[in-house]
């Protein structure tokens, strides 16, 4: 029989749980009953560990997170439920850390649920037991296999590299995991940041849980944490060719919806095409490339990749027809039209397009955008493209498909600010710009401006206004903010050192500046230009 320990500080859920159930009838001997963790403790070394531990959490003298921490130094295969009714996440993430199973709502227990559940588990715990007896190595040797299938499945962002074959014979254990013969799929989970990022204890916690949701489902292997991304395999029966995309949505749903009841943290996922084991190393590209399709364009919820995102001649002409029909607004000089256009593209991009390839369809569509309002050839964008433009360029694979289209809608108002035709066009005005090129980092006045265009200060400020369509300052502080631009982007220089090479010896004054006119704080844009993706623990 299976020893059965029940910790709670409440007498009448003491008793609720020896009576209600038969423990006798359903093959448990019940070893006993604690008002605390330090009563359950000192009962446990004096006179041995049950096989199963119920327990609350809140309790006086040692709580239930104590308690259960202290058996896993010696115990990892004791079964743990937690007996709550408590809804903090912290609770929840730090019993999950330990290695918690489920997860009971004590004064709303089923007694059939939970015989059930502690019948799945123990059939679990006796199989995995039987296993180490016969091959005690086997489950380091497991894992150790996982570690070396997650580097050599690796690749390089944006690099075409030979899907070179995977060896079988290298991971006998994990062949035998999953189902010798079965086909696989590779499945691949990250967190979605929304607002601020998660704290690494969130993170750490996701990866236990991810590990054990997968570890409980029929036909799922985990692999663990990789690159940030937590991986893991499905099996298909060869018979049958895939697994069953509605069984699959099902599962991965509940995950989602677990993950976020639990930790209050929201994942998404995608997944590779079936294929053979020794296709690792393209059917993970697969899954990360269908992860950051929906990630990135849809936020949370599940992308399965497909052949045709890989047939470029398909590609090609979805590229064809996303820049007609930005053209036909761009030709009507239509902002709304072009606005809406980012917005219905976003749905379709998801399937076909990275993160980086995105960016650059909307970079062009701006660029080409600005052209025609100013009346430039693209050829003529380098000197006169606006700040909104250029942070664009650097949005790195971290932004998310909103924050792009929040970024398009504020550079398509920057550009209809802009005069109709370009400043140089303007004769008189070619001095004037000349000399702001010249002597933007020093303290240049409106006086000044007006002297070297041989024009009193008020007909100049008024002349400046309506050719230029901004004021001559704020003309000013665009070119200002355009080139401390380049300065932190190219020369890596702290906002203080760019912020006096531009005119600015306040730095603070420049920081408000620099958000007013690109709409991003200088940290904002530094992560941008970084890339920034925060990687989670590793769970091994």
């Amino acid at each position: 029989m299976y020893k059965v320990a029940i910790v709670d500080d409440e007498s009448l859920v003491r008793v609720g749980f020896q009576t209600i159930i038969d423990w006798q009838a359903n093959g448990y001997e019940l070893q006993g009953t604690y008002r605390n963790g330090s009563e359950a403790w000192n009962a446990f070394c004096a006179e041995g560990y049950p096989d199963i531990l119920l327990t609350d959490i809140r309790m006086p003298e040692m709580d239930g997170l104590e308690l259960i921490r202290r058996i896993r130094e010696t115990d990892e295969d004791m079964i743990i439920l937690v007996l709550s009714s408590y809804e903090e996440f912290e609770y929840t993430r730090r019993s999950i850390q330990l290695g918690v199973h489920d997860y009971i709502p004590k004064h709303l227990f089923d007694p059939e649920e939970l015989l059930g559940t502690l019948g799945r588990l123990n059939d679990k715990r006796s199989i995995h037991a039987a296993s180490k007896l016969t091959h005690p190595n086997k489950s380091e040797g497991l894992k150790a296999e996982k570690r070396s299938l997650m580097t050599k499945s690796r690749s390089i962002p944006g690099i075409i590299e030979p899907s070179d074959p995977v060896p079988d014979k290298d991971f006998p254990l994990l062949i035998e995991q999953a189902e010798k013969g079965a086909l696989i799929e590779w499945i691949a989970i990250r967190e979605v940041f929304a607002g601020q990022p998660y704290l690494e204890s969130d993170l750490s916690a996701l990866g236990f849980l991810l590990h054990d949701l997968m570890d409980k489902a029929e036909g799922c292997l985990p692999l663990g944490i990789d690159q940030g991304v937590f991986l893991g395999l499905i099996t298909a029966p060869r018979s049958k060719g895939r697994t069953d995309p509605s069984s699959l949505l099902g599962m991965i749903e509940e995950w989602i919806e677990t993950v976020r009841q639990n930790l209050a943290v929201t994942i998404t996922t995608g997944i590779s095409a079936t294929g053979e084991f020794r296709e690792a190393k393209k059917l993970r590209a697969q899954a990360e490339r269908a992860l950051n399709g929906v990630s990135f364009f849809k936020g949370s919820g599940m992308n399965r990749y497909r052949p045709e995102m890989s047939d470029e001649p398909y590609i090609r002409n979805k590229w064809l027809q996303w820049q007609d029909h930005a053209r036909e607004a761009i030709q009507r000089r239509d902002a709304a039209a072009l606005t809406e256009w980012m917005i219905q593209s976003g749905e379709d991009m998801a399937d076909w397009c990275s993160p980086d390839e995105a960016i650059r369809l909307v970079n062009w569509a701006l660029k080409l955008y600005q052209s025609k309002t100013m009346d430039l050839g693209l050829g003529e964008l380098s000197s006169s493209m606006i700040p909104e433009i250029r942070l664009l360029e650097t949005a790195g694979p971290a932004s998310s498909w909103s924050e792009i289209v929040a970024k398009f809608g504020q550079a398509i108002e920057g550009i209809r600010q802009l005069p109709k035709g370009n400043l140089h066009s303007k004769s008189w005005l070619t001095p004037v710009l000349a000399y702001v090129d010249e002597h933007y980092a020093e303290g240049i006045r409106l006086e000044d401006a007006a002297s070297i265009a041989n024009l009193n200060v008020n007909y100049f400020s008024h002349r400046f206004s309506q050719d230029a369509g901004m004021t001559f300052l704020e003309y000013l502080t665009r070119v200002r903010i355009r080139e401390a631009i380049v300065l932190i982007r190219d020369r890596q220089l702290s906002s203080e050192e760019a912020a006096s090479r531009v005119g600015y010896p306040n730095a603070n004054y420049f920081v408000k500046v620099f958000k007013k006119v690109t709409g991003m704080t200088l940290s904002e844009f530094r992560r941008a230009e970084q890339g920034h993706l925060k990687n989670w623990n590793g769970i091994e």
